[in-house]
């Protein structure tokens, strides 16, 4: 589906989250127009990857300032001044943090395995 350039604005801004009035405001189409524009097949699996595009560039974002924000941790609970109840909030979030990442790491490895034996077992059948 070729998109033209209104449905290609209406597509972008569905995608960062603006409602379908919004959407319809900002392009000049109606909220109907719009409505139908996301019950077509081919544009709703633009949006849908749009979507995702949108979601992986934020985490991105986030993922690139994580080892600035793990630095400025570090600094909180090894500044002799910073009282005791902030340095145990500084801890508490930097463990709660990588347990977290570990634990998405985990299950990367685990789906992995899963998928692989899952193939296995397709090809002896």
């Amino acid at each position: 589906m070729s998109l033209t350039p209104i449905q290609n604005e209406a597509l972008c801004l569905l995608a960062a989250g603006y409602s379908r009035d919004e959407v319809a405001g900002k392009t000049g189409v109606s909220k109907s127009t719009i409505n139908r524009w996301v019950t077509q097949p081919d544009f709703k699996t633009m949006l849908r990857n749009a979507v995702i595009q949108v979601y992986d560039a934020a985490i991105a974002e986030l993922v690139s300032g994580s080892r600035e924000a793990a630095k400025e941790l570090k600094s909180i609970i090894t500044d002799p001044d910073t009282p005791k109840r902030v340095k145990v909030s500084a801890i508490q979030v930097l463990l709660t943090t990588a347990a977290k990442a570990k634990e998405s790491a985990l299950e990367e490895r685990l789906e992995a395995i899963e998928t692989a034996l899952d193939g296995n077992i397709s090809s002896e059948d």
